[in-house]
């Protein structure tokens, strides 16, 4: 692994942990991961690397909020802890 690769990943993780939060309970953790991660992907080699995190931040952040609007309320909803 290179230094840049483990700085990516880095991002990445805090991006996702950003949106989590900020997601949470509107969205599974499994699907705001899937798209943090499918967004780094389209975002690999099209953009300077020091711009990665906000770039990433601001796609992912766009992309989930479409599928809130885009999916039904029952297709998103969390069970509650008993």
């Amino acid at each position: 692994m290179t230094v840049l690769s483990h700085r990516a990943g880095d991002v990445v993780d805090e991006v996702g942990v950003w949106l989590a939060g900020e997601f949470a309970g509107r969205l599974p953790a499994a699907e705001i991961d899937r798209v943090v991660k499918v967004t780094r992907l389209d975002l690999q080699s099209s953009i300077a690397p020091e711009e990665l995190g906000e770039m990433l931040h601001r796609l992912s952040r766009v992309r989930l909020q479409r599928i809130l609007q885009l999916a039904p309320a029952a297709q998103v909803r969390i069970p509650q802890a008993r």
